[in-house]
């Protein structure tokens, strides 16, 4: 159920909140090795949702939209973490799929096509994200993050690594701008601590993924800096 994009996320939201509701006809039809035969059907807005019929996907669909409501109703905090800028949009329905096409054997390959996204499209959606979860949640303080984990590969006929820069320099600049212009939301600089302590020190052999004793630290800084003893003023306060 992780999400990376501006996109899936906001859609997410609304759609635990009740402001979108997937139609029942909303899905992929593939095929794919299962335990009920061949043929799947699938979620194109949750990552690797897969169901023998329509019908079960539907109540699958309905079980995480009403857990994810238990989630949020629960939550005192909220920490958004945001990937990518390259995303694939469901001709069908105008919406952003959750992954890119033939992700875990599914489908996409003719259900979407690429978009890369702009700094005014995800700031958008970074900012009605918040304010959904402000008007629910007044007090509960918001943390923005944007992933250090580089892009595998890229649909844009450009090297992958000047496509991911790109998408996470938009990225880092919309998260700032929200920040300047929301209360109590707050930018967790887990991508600086990352890229800035150098390849070597920072991820592992496949230069993506980040090491486990740098994200050990990352946690211990955040909570440093948000979190402290009873009767005792955090580090940071806004």
């Amino acid at each position: 159920m992780n999400f990376y994009n501006t996109f899936t996320v906001r859609l997410q939201v609304e759609q635990m909140l009740g402001l979108w509701d997937q139609a029942d006809d909303d899905w992929w039809q593939v095929k794919k090795r299962a335990p009920w035969g061949p043929i799947c059907f699938q979620d194109p807005y949750r990552r690797g949702i897969f169901a023998k019929s329509p019908e079960v996907l539907r109540e699958v669909i309905e079980s995480m939209n009403r857990e994810m409501r238990v989630g949020f109703d629960a939550a005192t905090a909220f920490i958004f973490t945001f990937g990518m800028t390259e995303v694939f949009i469901n001709k069908a329905s105008g919406k952003v799929a959750a992954q890119k096409p033939l992700y875990r054997g599914g489908g996409g390959m003719q259900e979407t096509t690429l978009h890369v996204s702009s700094f005014q499209e995800n700031y958008a959606n970074v900012m009605a994200t918040v304010d959904m979860v402000r008007r629910h949640k007044p007090d509960a303080p918001i943390i923005l993050t944007v992933s250090p984990v580089a892009l595998a590969r890229t649909f844009q006929d450009v090297d992958v690594v000047t496509a991911s820069t790109e998408g996470k320099s938009v990225l880092r600049a919309v998260l700032g701008q929200v920040c300047r212009e929301r209360d109590n939301v707050h930018y967790l600089p887990s991508f600086e601590l990352v890229t800035y302590g150098g390849l070597n020190r920072s991820y592992r052999e496949d230069l993506r993924h980040v090491k486990k004793s740098v994200v050990d630290e990352i946690v211990d800084q955040f909570f440093n800096a948000y979190f402290a003893p009873s009767g005792v003023a955090p580090a940071i306060q806004r």
